[in-house]
């Protein structure tokens, strides 16, 4: 097999972990890959910003190691690393897909996200937008942003604006307003299959899983569900649940 690893680049432990990993594949009969087209799978060794990174380097199936903190997306410790890729070359796994989605301004590239679109402000100051959903106008929002996020990304900003925590295997878009300069804007919880406007009338940043752009006034950015998925490697039957109360508790 052939793995390609995404390491945290600063990160000491995860470093560490990516010599003595790529060493132990190789007494395996295995393979580290520099060229994504080539990978089998993807090991992310590093928090959830490093297995993000992996999403954007390579569509490979991700094994997600947590050399991190809290690591939602890394299911591997470093004490069970030997043993994952061990049952991974036996076939003893399952493949989970996760929804992403498709965002981009009106005309302009589309990029893709597993955790979040963002829009916040440039500079100081709220921000005046306007949201539409399904062509229907939802709402004019006087705020610091908004965030539009999959089940995945449910635990990552959104979780800190306030958004809900969701069981990532489900299939939606969570709306969660940023510091809204009213009492009755609350998240909000759409079907996957919808297609969200923003316009925004002061120019504005837009952040896709962190990658920041400049959105110009005016200019519609529509997110939607994207028709590809990203594939993590899962051990075992722990459930979203127990991850959780691991995770938080």
């Amino acid at each position: 097999m052939n793995f390609l690893f995404c390491v945290h680049p600063t990160r000491a432990e995860a470093q560490r972990l990516h010599g003595e990993l790529s060493a132990y594949l190789k007494e395996k009969g295995h393979s580290e890959v520099s060229d994504p087209a080539k990978a089998d799978f993807t090991l992310a060794i590093g928090g959830d910003g490093t297995v993000v990174a992996a999403c954007r380097a390579c569509s490979a199936p991700i094994i997600g190691i947590n050399a991190g903190t809290l690591g939602y997306l890394t299911r591997v410790e470093p004490s069970q690393a030997k043993d994952a890729l061990d049952r991974l070359c036996r076939g003893e796994y399952a493949i989970e897909k996760r929804m992403m989605l498709c965002c981009g301004a009106m005309g302009g590239p589309v990029t893709r996200a597993l955790n979040e679109a963002a829009l916040t402000k440039e500079g100081s100051g709220v921000i005046r937008f306007t949201v539409t959903v399904d062509g229907i106008r939802l709402m004019r929002y006087t705020a610091d942003g908004i965030i539009c996020a999959t089940p995945t990304g449910s635990t990552g900003y959104s979780l800190s604006a306030g958004g809900p925590i969701v069981d990532p295997a489900s299939a939606l878009m969570i709306l969660t307003p940023i510091a809204p300069h009213t009492l009755l804007s609350r998240p909000i919880v759409l079907s996957a299959d919808s297609v969200v406007r923003l316009e925004c009338e002061s120019d504005a940043v837009i952040s896709m899983d962190g990658a920041s752009a400049r959105l110009p006034a005016g200019t519609p950015f529509e997110i939607r569900r994207s028709p590809e998925t990203m594939r993590f490697v899962s051990f075992g039957r722990e459930s979203f649940i127990d991850r959780l109360r691991q995770k938080l508790g």
